[in-house]
């Protein structure tokens, strides 16, 4: 199974791609080879990188000829991502990394869980998601009401209105002060994380997208593709 961490507008997973289709979508990926340098094509550009950054929505491809890859997905409208274009990107299609940075990394993803190198890599690269942490109680209170949720239901904006006292409009600004993004990618990203949490409990990809309040595996399939480049099958074929 892939080793993954759901943050507020990122996925960091431990993935094997050995032939993956040319895609873009809207997120900045951080690839880097855990074994060895990443293969990529960028934009018509081929290359070899021990770690990569890739902007939003450029048709790439990349994978690992031996062993394991890191990616990081930022949510193209969150902070990290904006931070990364910032200070990698600047207007480019790709920015690699030198070797120095990626035997670092390997060392934090070899020596720690998937949670703590989550969080000591985006440190490292100067990404660091203690600022994408609220700072309004109510927001706190929102997020520690989804967490114990076991879906994201339809009347979700509703009942977390109701919860915190505040207009629809309010919550919505609020929440993307706070945290980075808007209330609605943030539900989503949410609900692919509780599907992700059922499939690996119940082990059925029907079973865990109803759980989790998609309207039918393929919604939750569809989802993944459009969040993340590749469905939920491949995604978890991918780690097999």
């Amino acid at each position: 199974m892939i080793s993954t961490v759901f943050g507020y507008d990122h996925i960091m997973m431990c993935a094997k791609y050995r032939t993956p289709d040319p895609h873009n979508h809207l997120a900045v990926h951080f690839i880097a080879g855990l074994d060895g340098p990443v293969h990529c094509i960028v934009s018509g550009d081929s290359f070899d990188a021990d770690a990569v950054f890739i902007a939003s929505d450029v048709v790439h491809t990349a994978y690992a000829e031996a062993g394991d890859m890191l990616v990081f997905l930022f949510d193209a409208a969150g902070n990290i991502a904006k931070e990364a274009e910032k200070k990698y990107l600047c207007g480019k299609p790709y920015c690699c990394v030198g070797a120095e940075t990626a035997v670092q990394l390997r060392e934090i993803w070899r020596s720690n869980s998937p949670d703590d190198s989550d969080k000591l890599i985006t440190q490292l690269m100067g990404l660091d998601t203690v600022s994408s942490l609220p700072r309004d109680e109510r927001i706190s209170e929102v997020l520690e009401y989804l967490r114990t949720l076991d879906e994201i239901p339809e009347d979700i904006t509703s009942q977390l209105c109701g919860k915190v006292c505040l207009s629809a409009g309010r919550l919505s600004h609020l929440f993307k002060e706070n945290v980075g993004i808007s209330l609605h990618r943030y539900l989503a990203m949410d609900k692919m994380r509780k599907g992700y949490i059922h499939y690996q409990k119940y082990g059925n990809i029907t079973e865990a997208s109803m759980r989790a309040g998609f309207d039918s595996p393929s919604h939750f399939a569809a989802t993944c593709k459009r969040m993340f480049g590749i469905s939920f099958s491949e995604f978890i074929k991918s780690g097999e």
